[in-house]
């Protein structure tokens, strides 16, 4: 397997890891304290957790094989579909559970944008540009109204969230610009950083259930 190819592989399998466990520890930590944002937390990262892991899947794959037959390519090209979408969609679900933290509905549904609908009609060079558009965009969403429900009641759990979630903002700012650039360094960084991220919204989360989120 080329090195970069195993590097992704690593950091993948590694995020999936901590996703999963940050789901775990978040639905745990929400059965004391029913927080909303939680709750989706628990949700979102579970999905990422298994987006990774198909992902992970899909670069051992082709860092195996040449993907030369037809079949082969049809099985790259669906599973980076459906990687890509589950990221959006656990973004989206994390993204919802904000808007009802902040204004008590869901007008963070608003935020999918209309171009998911019939996207498996582009090419995936496009759809990747796309999701990681949209994931962004989400992001955004998820970190400015982090910042406004830190301003409006700070405490040690909605900080580490809001540096956890800064993090992986930026790392997807990275591998946005990996994409538009066709850059392998820059996708490795992003998804490097996304790593860091993902590890610390987990220590957060941990720690916030041993000493309380007060």
């Amino acid at each position: 397997m080329p090195t970069g190819a195993l590097i992704t592989f690593s950091l993948n399998i590694l995020s999936a890891l901590v996703a999963l466990l940050t789901s775990y520890y978040a639905y745990r930590f929400n059965r004391l304290v029913e927080i909303t944002v939680l709750r989706a937390i628990s949700l979102g990262f579970m999905l990422l957790g298994v987006g990774l892991l198909l992902d992970a899947g899909t670069s051992l794959f082709t860092g195996r094989t040449l993907v030369e037959s037809y079949a082969e390519r049809v099985f790259v090209l669906f599973a980076t579909f459906a990687y890509l979408t589950v990221q959006m969609v656990a973004y989206l679900v994390i993204a919802v559970g904000y808007s009802r933290a902040a204004y008590g509905g869901g007008r963070a549904k608003m935020a999918l944008p209309a171009a998911l609908v019939g996207s498996a009609a582009i090419s995936l060079y496009d759809f990747s540009l796309l999701s990681y558009f949209v994931s962004l965009i989400l992001l955004t969403f998820i970190v400015f109204q982090g910042f406004l429900l830190h301003s409006g009641r700070s405490n040690r759990f909605s900080t580490m969230v809001l540096l956890a979630f800064g993090l992986i903002f930026a790392a997807h700012l990275v591998l946005l610009l990996s994409v538009l650039s066709l850059g392998t360094g820059l996708f490795l960084i992003g998804i490097g950083v996304q790593f860091l991220g993902f590890l610390s919204l987990l220590v957060f989360v941990v720690r916030s259930e041993v000493v309380g989120a007060g």
